[in-house]
């Protein structure tokens, strides 16, 4: 009897063991789609932080498209992949493998490998595997212009939170009330 027990009691550990190498790995992947998430939002956010400032440069300029940059028209200077999603994605203890652009509209695709491997256990092959992730956001604008005047700009937006004011004023709407950023599902 006392062999089997023993019996038992080693194939209960090593399933249990094997659970826990399972759950390591679910950890790992979580962390690097957490810093996947967190790079395609930055990339994103650096996108529409140059967006909004397309738009407030086109108050100033009358023979500048609104309707256009807010649409997602804007000129994007510099790479917001190059300068937002690596440093996000290592905050998260992950590095970027690949940031891409989409021709179709603002979206940005991340994908990221953890730093650390999943770690030692049962499964000798597991020490040095890591997890990769891949996370889109897309930059949406939030607003339509309704009309345009030299002392007046009015713009309905989304969730009525509409916008009337003079572009040579102080109280001008923020990037965040111009442009949605969100993760795509």
């Amino acid at each position: 009897m006392f062999p089997l027990y023993l019996w038992l009691v080693t194939g209960l550990l090593a399933v249990a063991f094997l659970f826990f190498v399972f759950a390591q790995a679910a950890v790992t992947r979580s962390g690097g789609q957490s810093a996947a998430d967190a790079a395609a939002l930055a990339a994103a956010r650096e996108a529409r932080d140059q967006l909004y400032g397309d738009f407030r440069d086109a108050l100033d300029d009358e023979d500048a498209d609104l309707e256009d940059i807010i649409d997602g028209g804007g000129s994007l200077t510099g790479a917001p992949c190059a300068r937002a999603a690596p440093r996000l994605a290592e905050r998260n203890g992950a590095e970027v493998i690949a940031c891409e652009p989409s021709a179709e509209g603002l979206r940005y695709t991340v994908r990221v490998r953890t730093l650390e491997p999943v770690g030692d256990s049962l499964i000798p092959a597991t020490s040095n595997e890591y997890a990769e992730a891949e996370a889109t956001a897309v930059v949406g604008g939030l607003c339509r212009l309704v009309s345009e005047d030299e002392d007046r700009i009015e713009f309905g937006c989304e969730d009525d939170r509409d916008w009337s004011f003079d572009p040579g004023g102080d109280e001008l709407p923020e990037a965040r009330d111009m442009f949605a950023v969100h993760l795509e599902e």
